[in-house]
């Protein structure tokens, strides 16, 4: 038995950050007034995993709604 996956708009669980979370990382690389490192400090997750997210990796999903 592997990982469970989830579909698309479903949030696991265990999940640390929301799709809120995404965007805020997103605009706070963004702005270029914080590294990665200080972003994955903030929200408790990894370097790699806010890169991802900056990048598109994960959280692609995740858009901001006008």
């Amino acid at each position: 038995m592997g990982m469970k996956r989830f579909k698309a708009g479903h949030i696991p669980p265990t999940a640390v950050l929301t799709p809120q979370n995404a965007i805020e990382i997103r605009e706070l690389y963004a702005k270029g007034e914080q590294t990665m490192l200080d972003i994955a400090i903030t929200y408790g997750i990894s370097v790699a995993h806010v890169s991802d997210i900056v990048n598109r990796k994960r959280w692609k999903n995740a858009e901001h709604q006008l």
